[in-house]
């Protein structure tokens, strides 16, 4: 197992500690929020997912996705899931009120780090947009309660996320191109930059976000490559995996920059199928980032808690990963051209 030492914020000085690159393709980005760990290991709490902060601390990860929020476009504001992190809800809404975990954010991107808010989740969850006119009002609560915008219920205070997540499963679907498009409208005249990203399937086209994934900008394409037949253990297999078809819908995007990552269990027990032995990863890894580098993104990991219970396996497929997917070439500038941040990181 790997350590890590806090240093006092005296010590901070010289080293620098690159972080999330829409140009580069070493980015891992992972999901907090939904302790899968600790579902299945009920009597252990010592070992369920840690505060949002903690993922924080080192180079591990770029983004990460705060999951989720699970009901929306019904009556009344939004509802949030974040497992037992936060259960306080605003006085007579099924808001939550979550100050810690906005405290947490800031930490985070005070660190180099993008936090992210994802929606949907899996279909035990109410949710949809069914309509252009339902996907433009869900985008103005939205920008107005978590991002850039002004609302009396901000669960996470005044912490403003640096974008939103699709991991849409189920419902109505029709109004998520237009929910991207009156999200951009809002990011045109913001003072930072946003990420737009989406977590299908592997099957392809996804049965939920396809349309979505073909008509809208997305930044990141955050395919689960697990829980179904196209998991990368058949990479070999044609009739199974098929990643072409994503690379053909990143190039083909409006966003010139459009990355696939390839989705990825951070544990044995964290999806159906799809963990595969280190080197076997890095092999089958290291065939797509030679194959598609100009859409190559880089990683995701479902989930957070899965760091803590293995981490040796987390950290080191992150330090691979960074150490042998590189930034490519400049992009052309774009309406929205990317940045690359920097944060001065504790050494002794």
């Amino acid at each position: 197992m790997y350590s890590f030492i806090l240093f006092p914020i005296s010590l901070l000085a010289t080293a620098v500690l690159a972080a999330y690159s829409p140009t580069c393709s070493n980015n891992v980005v992972t999901y907090w929020g939904q302790n899968s760990w600790g579902g299945a290991h009920l009597d252990d709490p010592d070992h369920w997912e840690k505060p949002l902060a903690s993922y924080c601390d080192d180079s591990t990860f770029d983004v990460i996705n705060i999951s989720f929020l699970t009901n929306f476009n019904l009556s009344g504001l939004p509802v949030l899931n974040h497992a037992f992190h936060c259960e306080t809800t605003y006085n007579y809404t099924n808001t939550l009120h979550c100050p810690d975990i906005g405290k947490d954010i800031k930490k985070c991107q005070a660190n180099g780090k993008k936090v992210v808010l994802s929606l949907g989740g899996g279909n035990i969850y109410t949710y949809g947009l069914g309509s252009s006119a339902d996907g433009q009002a869900f985008a103005d609560t939205i920008w107005n309660m978590f991002l850039g915008g002004t609302h009396k219920y901000r669960p996470y205070d005044d912490a403003v996320l640096d974008g939103i997540d699709l991991d849409i499963e189920s419902g109505e679907h029709t109004g998520y191109p237009a929910f991207i498009n009156q999200l951009r409208s809002h990011f045109s005249g913001a003072s930072k930059e946003y990420i737009i990203s989406a977590a299908p399937q592997c099957v392809y086209p996804d049965a939920n976000l396809g349309s979505t994934l073909s008509s809208a900008w997305i930044d990141n394409n955050y395919v689960q490559f697990y829980n179904n037949p196209c998991n990368l253990a058949n990479m070999d297999n044609k009739w199974n995996f098929d990643y072409t078809s994503w690379d053909k819908l990143a190039k083909s995007n409006a966003n010139p920059n459009s990355k696939v990552y390839v989705g990825l269990p951070a544990g044995s027990g964290a999806a159906g199928n799809g963990y595969l032995d280190l080197g076997t990863l890095k092999n089958g890894l290291n065939q797509l980032y030679t194959s598609y580098q100009s859409t190559f993104g880089g990683i995701m990991l479902w989930d957070a808690s899965w760091y803590t219970n293995n981490q040796e396996y987390v950290k080191g497929l992150s330090d691979w990963v960074k150490s042998n997917m590189k930034c490519g070439a400049a992009p052309e500038p774009t309406s929205t051209p990317p940045a690359t941040e920097t944060v001065l990181y504790p050494t002794n």
